[in-house]
């Protein structure tokens, strides 16, 4: 019978051999978690190459990456976002470590603790899908350059509620759309669940859009914290409802 010593040196010969061939982007720390999961899948070629760490200069956009033209988002039903997504569960194999790239700018969790680089700290509220990993730190990075350090703090985007927990939609019902990883919650607790009134700007909350990120607030009046990459089950007086969605954004 093997020792679990004998499993980190396979875990650590394992991680070595991946970020030699590009695939591995975490630290070399003997755990084979989500982060070495994905990017053994990715060697093998059954998932797209998960995207690297961004580097974030502090007035400068021209270092991040460009969004698509279009992003084509499932429409929110277990079945669309199965199909797209994958399976939901409480530890599925296609999450990522998240967390904001800036060196002056960390993301906190809702008990206020501070989270750590994006090799993570094993902690599974600090994990989203890896198809939006790269996605959603090239976001709020550009909210933090377009806003700057001071007004992105006022507002609240350095403060981080959450992305994968598999869980009913509050109300309960069907699964959230939290239970694949493809939500985040930003500063929960200046933007409460019900509240009809937001801290962030209009400006932000067009970025988070331009990268394929729909707001909570703008689909329902409410939940304005929630941002998701699903094309959401809009409610009637609702922002998107009377100017419709991005036209960045269709239905896959």
């Amino acid at each position: 019978m093997s020792k679990a010593s004998d499993n980190e040196e396979f875990a650590l010969f394992w991680q070595t051999h991946l970020r030699g061939t590009g695939h591995y982007l975490g630290n070399l720390d003997k755990w084979a978690g989500p982060m070495t999961k994905s990017a053994s899948r990715a060697f093998a070629g059954l998932d797209p190459q998960p995207a690297p760490p961004i580097s974030v200069p502090d007035t400068d956009l021209s270092g991040l990456p460009k969004p698509a033209e279009t992003y084509r988002l499932p429409a929110e039903t277990t079945a669309a976002m199965t199909a797209f997504y994958g399976q939901p569960s409480k530890s599925p194999d296609y999450l990522d470590y998240f967390s904001f790239p800036h060196l002056q700018t960390r993301l906190y969790t809702r008990t206020g603790e501070l989270l750590k680089d994006r090799a993570g700290d094993l902690r599974q509220d600090h994990s989203c899908h890896r198809l939006l990993v790269g996605r959603l730190t090239a976001a709020l990075a550009e909210i933090y350059v377009t806003l700057g350090k001071e007004q992105f703090e006022r507002e609240g985007w350095h403060l981080y509620g959450g992305c994968h927990n598999y869980r009913s939609k509050t109300g309960g019902g069907s699964l959230s759309t939290h239970s694949w990883g493809i939500a985040v919650d930003m500063n929960p607790n200046e933007n409460p669940y019900a509240a009809t009134k937001t801290t962030f700007s209009g400006v932000a909350i067009g970025i988070m859009e331009k990268w394929g990120f729909l707001s909570g607030g703008r689909a329902w009046g409410l939940d304005w914290m929630h941002f998701q990459a699903v094309t959401p089950n809009i409610s009637a007086g609702s922002y998107y409802a009377k100017n419709g969605l991005p036209k960045n954004i269709v239905r896959a």
